[in-house]
């Protein structure tokens, strides 16, 4: 039996965790459960378990600042991170430091046993190097591999990409129909043999380079497209000399099998393991001005530009998923919130979701294209609303007002210029702004200001000076005396504090 803790420092988290699967059936004893991060690291190092499911935030030391005392010491321990929503970026961080995967809450039946399951095989590899060549972990079957010979070998895991409500006999027969096929062609041509395992279907090449292997793929995913009126993907291994090395090479393509539910935006979906699959132009920072640019298009109520700047969102967040879907989730939900928060701000009528909603709807979807289609609907939802509304001219001068100055923030904004483009007296339109906004023009600007520094703050190393100038302000000390108003502490603290899970 595999031996396994959890720590949480809610209970009915732990608790949650314990009845969702059992791990009985799948070899897994759970030995241990604490509400503490330094009782969960000693309760490691004392029985020395297999896998560790860790929360980002306990007492006592977080679930990074375990990960990382794991790593110095040695232990050998798969761990597993659950975050909330909030702590997301820290999850993601963890990966860095050598965890397997990480969770968002609530946990997910299917998100967690694919967790497991890679801690599994991240075990079973290490048992299969320690066993030398005729290794290959407990349980593992890879007869099917004796009718080659000695020489150069090209594992690929292979998927079938079948409508989720096809009939289920219908999906078993189309399956068998394509491994039969997949066994006949390349019996014939001499180029390897195609078996199951686990449930999935392992390819091997015999003789043939990557780009050999890859250029094959692309054909075969042609030929069983027009044949069988079905999808399939290829992710091609790293080349080797014997059979023992072949399910260590196949193993690693096991784990890049999440990128197929990106499959649609793949020109072919065939895949080389270890190769970049999506390219990030212009950086995060880019996929930021793309989501800005949707939300701005939802609030001038330019449907078309909405769908433009939705797709080319939507297609630089595949690059900052890199074939995770709660990645994807996760920047989908943000954009709805930041939508959302634009509203509030601008006191538009917009429909209520709550953040769990929101990930129960994303995770009911079968792959990315789905995802954003799901998404794309409630962004619609926003825009149908705001058309559909009646707003007065008061509000209209006010909405306009407060568009410009979210658009020109870091100018020398003054009351005298805003209230030249709604055409009103100055000194009426600051008490207008103020009975509308709720606070007077130049603290509404400040904040928009410290708003945008914030983002600059955490995902730049500019100082804080070069900061203040680019958002507006005129000098350092202003821009240190309103963020403290704000978020009471300093630029430099929050800016330490916000960081301090990543290094």
């Amino acid at each position: 039996m595999l031996k396994m803790i959890i720590a949480d420092d809610e209970p009915v988290i732990t608790a949650g965790i314990r009845k969702l699967v059992d791990w009985n059936a799948m070899g897994i004893e759970i030995t241990g459960e604490y509400a503490d991060g330094r009782a969960a690291l000693e309760g490691i190092m004392t029985y020395k378990p297999d896998l560790a499911l860790l929360d980002i935030s306990m007492p006592g030391m977080t679930g990074v600042e375990i990960l990382k005392e794991c790593h110095l010491l040695g232990l050998a321990v798969q761990i597993i991170l659950i975050s909330g929503f909030q702590d997301f970026e820290y999850a993601k961080a963890g990966i860095h430091y050598g965890a397997v995967d990480y969770l968002l809450k609530p946990v997910i039946r299917d998100e967690l046993l694919n967790a497991v399951g890679k801690s599994m095989s991240r075990l079973e590899q290490e048992l299969a190097l320690g066993q030398g060549e005729d290794g290959g972990g407990p349980g593992e079957d890879y007869s099917g591999l004796l009718p080659l010979e000695e020489g150069l070998y090209l594992p690929a895991y292979t998927e079938l990409f079948l409508k989720e409500d096809e009939h289920p006999q219908m999906k078993k027969l189309v399956r068998f129909s394509v491994l039969s096929f997949l066994e006949e062609y390349l019996e014939k041509r001499n180029l390897g043999i195609v078996f199951t395992k686990n449930e999935h279907i392992v390819l091997v090449w015999k003789g043939l380079s990557r780009e050999e292997g890859k250029e094959k793929a692309e054909k075969l995913v042609q030929k069983v497209r027009s044949q069988f009126g079905c999808g399939m993907g290829f992710i091609i291994g790293r080349t080797v000399e014997h059979m023992s090395e072949i399910p260590g090479a196949y193993q690693r393509c096991l784990c890049m099998r999440e990128y197929f539910y990106f499959a649609g935006r793949l020109q072919c979906p065939v895949i080389l393991e270890g190769e970049p699959v999506f390219t990030l132009p212009g950086g995060k920072e880019q996929l930021l001005r793309n989501r800005s640019q949707m939300i701005d298009m939802v609030v001038a109520q330019d449907e078309e530009n909405v769908r433009k700047s939705f797709d080319q969102f939507t297609k630089a967040l595949c690059g900052m998923a890199d074939g995770k879907k709660e990645d994807a989730l996760f920047y989908l939900c943000s954009a709805v919130r930041m939508l959302d928060e634009k509203f509030r701000n601008l006191a538009l009528p917009h429909p209520e979701y709550e953040e769990k909603e929101l990930l129960q709807k994303g995770r009911a979807c079968g792959d990315y294209e789905e995802l954003c289609a799901a998404f794309y609907e409630i962004i619609l939802e926003y825009l149908k609303n705001l058309k559909s509304s009646i707003v007065s001219n008061s509000n209209k001068d006010f909405l306009k007002a407060k568009a410009y100055i979210d658009k020109h923030y870091d100018e020398n904004l003054t009351l005298e210029v805003l209230a030249g483009e709604v055409h009103m007296n100055p000194y009426y339109f600051s008490s207008f702004f103020k009975k509308n906004a709720g606070e007077n023009f130049k603290e509404y600007l400040s904040r928009v200001r410290v708003q945008h520094a914030v983002s600059l703050l955490v995902s730049t190393d500019m100082k804080a000076y070069e900061i203040a100038l680019q958002v507006g302000f005129g000098d350092t000390r202003g821009f240190s005396e309103s963020f403290q108003r704000i978020y009471h502490e300093t630029p430099a603290s929050y800016r330490k504090r916000a960081k301090s899970g990543e290094g």
